[in-house]
């Protein structure tokens, strides 16, 4: 039996450094759905930048959480 693959809307997920805080980074994360499921992941990391450009904080970590439901 093979397998089937349904490719879902993915999401942007963008961490952010707050500063330290008690000796410990302080990170928050923003989440952006729906995205595309073909959108280039260079596509994808030009957004965030244009996003990141309207924060105050710096960016640690930007990912591409792409969705398959298998069937």
């Amino acid at each position: 039996m093979s397998v089937l693959e349904a490719k879902n809307p993915s999401s942007l997920k963008i961490k952010l450094d707050l500063g330290m805080v008690e000796g410990k980074t302080k990170v928050r994360s923003k989440t952006f759905s729906n995205l595309k499921h073909n959108a280039s992941a260079q596509d994808v990391y030009d957004v965030a930048e244009s996003l990141m450009a309207l924060q105050e904080h710096d960016v640690l970590e930007t990912i591409k959480i792409d969705n398959t439901t298998l069937n």
